[in-house]
């Protein structure tokens, strides 16, 4: 499979994710699954089917980031401090129609999180950064709509 970039901050969250929910939230399961099964395994045991519907939840939750973390490959050296939009630069935008600006960090797929301001490099609008420079104007080809911006700022995260 092919590797997916990573900053250094973006792998050490997921690890102390999947560290949590090993050391508190999967032994907090597997007690509640035993207290669960105490009252049987009858049909209308509804606390023994919530135990093992959290408990599916998390080990699919702690599947999903081992997979992650196997696939991610940190990013590490690039030179972050340039006036072109590269993987981990954090980039000022103004949408030409509204003039609202928004600050946005381009990062893998698997740390980005558009509400506190970090993009994926594989979504439309950091596919149309990649290689931008300040004063470029993009187009932006998304689900939502076409939007028109323009780079204002590009500097290191």
């Amino acid at each position: 499979m092919q590797k997916r970039p990573i900053t250094r901050i973006g792998y050490e969250r997921l690890r102390q994710e999947l560290a949590f929910l090993y050391r508190f939230v999967r032994p907090e399961v597997i007690d509640e699954l035993y207290k669960a099964r105490a009252f049987g395994y009858k049909a209308n045991n509804l606390q023994y089917f919530a135990a093992r519907e959290r408990q599916a939840f998390v080990e699919g939750r702690i599947e999903d980031l081992r997979r992650k973390l196997s696939l991610s490959e940190i990013v590490v050296g690039q030179q972050l401090i340039s006036s072109v939009v590269r993987f981990g630069a954090t980039v000022q935008v103004e949408d030409i129609d509204t003039g609202d600006r928004a600050s946005y960090q381009l990062v893998g797929p698997f740390e980005s999180d558009a509400i506190n301001g970090r993009i994926s490099i594989d979504s439309p609008m950091g596919r149309t950064l990649l290689g931008r420079q300040v004063g470029d104007e993009v187009t932006v080809y998304a689900p939502g709509g076409i939007r028109c911006f323009r780079i204002i700022v590009v500097g290191s995260a």
